[in-house]
This record gives structure tokens, sequence and C-alpha cells, in this order.
């Protein structure tokens, strides 16, 4: 052994090796560096949970749960790290224990043989993409999932949702999308997840400053989105991931509104229906249209909102009719129609919750406001546990 010693290079492994660096950290003359070579830091990925449930789509449990398809990139160049991995939520109910995986081979029931990924010190920026619910096996490969682009199947259809006398009918949603950027290496990778659609619910006060009626109601209430472009199902979405947000995207294929099937809201006279206007006299107690959440529809730019409804109990004089026909008078049943009043043109972005108000100032000529309140859908934002012991 003692003639080993004699050779340099040997040396300069045995010292690097008993202290635990590697031999690149060793300089020429056999003299160690103080740094310590960067220990191999595996992938994995956090718990993530709804923050509230969603009654919106079909599923009846949370989808997170139902684990996610990922893509990840490294690098400025995008050097792939994971493609369409398949992440599975794994519950042991005996242990009281739960985690993500996503190592496994196609006899474990993945998608097919994946691989624990390492973090690369020298390769920041990390992109992660990633779709919840994760597709099953056989719709795996009609998804691209890429560097540079997202792509859904035709089978992944979107559709928007109508309220007729507070029951929601319609709309579909089979799929959240997410999005990560790290500049570091982190523990647990967190996906935020979002929604691909919008939400939108509709609000009525009155702000009267005459005499109030001894009956004041509104009723026979019908919003409609009155283009012919409105969309109202899409599939085959794509977004361009290397110019923009996963959001981003369009739809391919889009079903769009003809005649009346554009009604979003619709009420009728039964009494349950009715608004009290003598109680509908500011925001916080307007009338809710929905009795609902709200209404699922598809991201779109210049939706035309009209406005129909009739009021019980204003008096005028005699009957009449403005001039384009909108308004009409009953003088015999104290009752003013109101057809189609344009309330304005709107866009819908994704994962945003659009709450309208329409305050009534006058109702002969008519007069109303109207405003938009904007607040992010929150409801599959991800709530981030890294306790995976829980």
């Amino acid at each position: 052994m003692s003639h080993l010693f004699n050779n340099k290079v040997y040396r300069q492994w045995f010292v690097c090796a008993l202290l635990g660096v590697g031999i690149t950290a060793c300089s020429s003359d056999s003299t160690v560096s103080e740094t310590p070579v960067q220990p191999q830091e595996p992938m994995q990925f956090s718990q993530s949970a709804l923050s509230a449930a969603t009654t919106r789509a079909v599923p009846t449990s949370s989808p997170l749960t139902q684990g996610f398809l990922v893509s990840c990139f490294k690098g400025v160049a995008r050097a792939e790290v994971m493609d369409r991995y398949q992440v599975q939520y794994k519950a042991d109910l005996w242990n009281n224990t739960s985690k993500w995986e996503y190592v496994g081979t196609t006899a474990a029931g993945f998608y097919k043989d994946q691989l624990q990924r390492y973090w690369d010190h020298e390769a920041f920026p990390y992109q992660f993409y990633a779709v919840s619910p994760c597709p099953a096996n056989d719709a795996i490969p009609g998804f691209t999932l890429s560097a540079s682009q997202l792509v859904m199947p035709a089978t992944a259809e979107y559709a928007y949702q109508t309220c007729q006398n507070g029951i929601v009918t319609g709309g579909l949603e089979p799929y959240y999308l997410s999005e990560a950027t790290y500049q570091q290496a982190a523990s647990y990778v967190a996906l935020p997840f979002k929604h691909l659609t919008s939400i939108v619910k509709f609000v009525i006060y009155n702000n009267y400053k005459k005499e109030i009626p001894t009956e004041f109601k509104l009723y026979n209430v019908k919003i409609k989105g009155a283009n012919a472009d409105f969309a109202k199902v899409g599939r085959s979405y794509t977004a361009d991931l290397s110019a923009g947000s996963i959001l981003q995207g369009t739809f391919a294929d889009i079903d769009k509104a003809t005649g009346d099937e554009q009604i979003l809201v619709q009420t009728d006279d039964d009494e349950q229906r009715k608004c009290d206007l003598k109680v509908a006299v500011d925001r916080e107690h307007a009338y809710d249209c929905l009795n609902s959440d709200g209404l699922l529809q598809l991201p779109q730019k210049g939706v035309k909102l009209t406005f129909s409804f009739d009021v019980y109990g204003v008096e005028f004089p005699s009957n009449f009719d403005s001039e384009d026909g909108r308004v009409h008078y009953d003088m015999a049943t104290k009752t003013i129609h109101y057809t189609d009043v344009e309330l304005g043109t709107y866009d819908w972005e994704p994962s945003t919750r659009y709450t309208y108000v329409i305050k009534v100032n006058e109702f002969y000529p008519l007069t109303i406001d109207m405003s938009a309140e904007l607040t992010p859908w929150v409801d599959v934002v991800g709530n981030i546990d890294t306790n995976l012991e829980k």
C-alpha cells in the first residue's frame, strides 16, 4: 500500500474521500478546498387542497386529490426534466399520513416509468406546468405539455352555465391549470391551481328618491349575453407557453349562441322570485338574481349584456311606450315592462369573479348605474402544507 501514496493523484483522492468532498473540490497541489460538493436534493411536490369545495365541476371529491399531470423544464433553454409526469396523491389512513408520489413504473399503475428528479443548482430557473385532475392513462397522449405549448384535446370540454328561478344548469370545467417558476431549490414544489373559466353573478337594488309605493316589486328578470359571438362551449384549448401565461390561450372549437340560447339568468313572476324593492335599497341588501355563488362562463371579450324586467307599484297617469319600444307601462296593472335594456360590453378573464351591480335610480326615463366588482376566484388556490406526516 505504501507505494500508492507516492502517487500524487491517489493521495489527492484519498484526502478528498476522507473529507467527504469531490475530487474537483481539491486543488491541483493536493490542498483541500473548504467548499463541499452540493448534495443531491430530490424534487418533491407539496400537499395542496381546495380552500373550499367546488360544486361547479362534476367531481365530488377534491380534484387535486385526484392528482395532476406535470411537465418541468430547467434553465434558459428549458431542458426537459419531466415530460407529463403523473403525480398521485397517496393517503395512508391507517398511519394518518399522506404524500404526493411521482416515482414509479407502469407496473405500479403509472402511465410510463417515472424517475426521481433532483435539483440542478447550475440550471435555474425551473418552470412547472400542470393540469389537474390528472387525465386517465389512455387520455394522456392527447395532451401536449411542452416547454412551449399546452394543448388539451377536444374531449376536454368547457361550457357555460345558466340559471332559471334559482336553479343553475349546465356548466363543464374538467381541468384546472397551474404554472410556477422557481429561482432556487425548494424542499417542496407548490403548484397553486387556477380556473380556466370565469364566474359571473348579478345583484340589483334601487336608489329611487321619490315617494315609495305601498307595494314595490321587481320580477320577470332576464339577463342575456346579447351578441351572436357569445361563447357557450369551448374545446381544444391551446396556450403558447413560450410567450404568455398558461391561462392566456384560446379554444380552437367554440359553440356560439344563436337566438335566445345565450340567456344567463331568468326568473318568473312567482312570489318567491320577486324582489321587494322596499328592502333592496342599497348594496348590502341587493337582490341576488341567482341564489348561488355564480355562473361558469368561458373567458371572452366583448360580451354585451342586456337586462329585461318588470316593476310593479310605480304609478303614472296613463299608458305609454318609449320611443325605442323597450319600455311599456300598463296603467291598469301598475306595471312597467323593460325589454333588453343595454347594460354595456364587458371582457371576462380566466380565474376571475365578476359581480355585476345594477342600481336603478329612476324608473322612467330609466336611469341605471352599472358597475362590476372584480375579485380573484380563489377556491382552487393551493393551500400548501409541507408537513407530510400529517
